[in-house]
């Protein structure tokens, strides 16, 4: 295949790697899509949504699918993409349903693609106990920028990096509008970032941003805080997946899908 010999690429990591994906919407549909084709091995959906119509100019959906699970629906789309033996399985669940009702989340990577940052904070704190990185992305409420940030399974966590998510109980981010364009820049991003994980693909940033209408991009290396209340040493998964209903905002990330 083409995609061989581009350097650093293994066809062989990523066909045998199995990747949780959470949440497939504009972002995380566009992921999968790429993922599929790329030939990744095992593919796990999660998604507690069904398909509505608006969701079809800038989703992997099509009108067939009109109120289905998407997590059901993307399974099947997707096996029509596929060209090894790849295997699909959806979860009509969110990550935090998904974790008590004790469904096999083992994976090589975790990808987050929800729209609310109490599944950011549940992704990020259920993975780490695990030592899986976890890779975030989201677009801005004007559809012209959005960021891959990508949490290994010892560097900085997402709650590092955006202190204000940890309490934030916005679920969904409001009004937040998407567009096909910049959904496939930033899906694009995260797949590279995935390669960067399972092979010796180049990557120097864990934080990285796309300004469509500026033109240009950022990147960063952000490093822990140690006075992160997310990942400190005494701070359980618990009280980080289950109390957050007790908490008190005192930050957003507000306008990002």
């Amino acid at each position: 295949m083409a995609q061989e010999v581009v350097p650093g690429f293994d066809q062989a990591a990523l066909t045998h790697s199995t990747i949780i994906l959470i949440g497939i919407g504009g972002v995380g549909s566009q992921i999968a899509l790429a993922l599929a084709r790329k030939g990744v091995g095992r593919l796990t959906l999660l998604d507690h949504d069904v398909v509505e119509p608006s969701n079809l100019p800038r989703q992997v959906y099509y009108p067939k699918d009109v109120g289905k699970p998407k997590a059901y629906a993307l399974a099947a789309n997707l096996a029509r993409e596929a060209f090894l033996d790849q295997t699909f399985s959806g979860y009509h669940l969110s990550l935090q349903d998904a974790i008590a009702r004790d469904v096999d989340l083992t994976g090589d990577i975790a990808i987050v693609g929800v729209d609310s940052n109490p599944g950011r904070i549940a992704a990020s704190v259920y993975y780490r106990e695990r030592g899986v990185p976890v890779i975030f992305s989201a677009v801005s409420r004007s559809a012209d920028y959005g960021y891959v940030y990508v949490q290994e399974a010892q560097g900085p966590c997402f709650g590092c990096y955006f202190p204000g998510s940890i309490n934030d109980l916005t679920s969904p981010c409001p009004g937040t509008p998407a567009i096909v364009d910049i959904l496939k820049v930033v899906s694009g991003i995260a797949v590279y970032a995935v390669d960067s994980l399972l092979m010796p693909r180049p990557r120097h940033w864990n934080y990285k941003a796309v300004y469509l209408a500026n033109g240009g991009d950022y990147t960063a290396q952000s490093t822990r805080r140690p006075d992160c209340t997310l990942c400190a040493s005494d701070y359980t998964e618990k009280q980080a997946v289950y109390s957050l209903t007790a908490s008190t905002p005192t930050g957003k990330t507000e306008g990002w899908l």
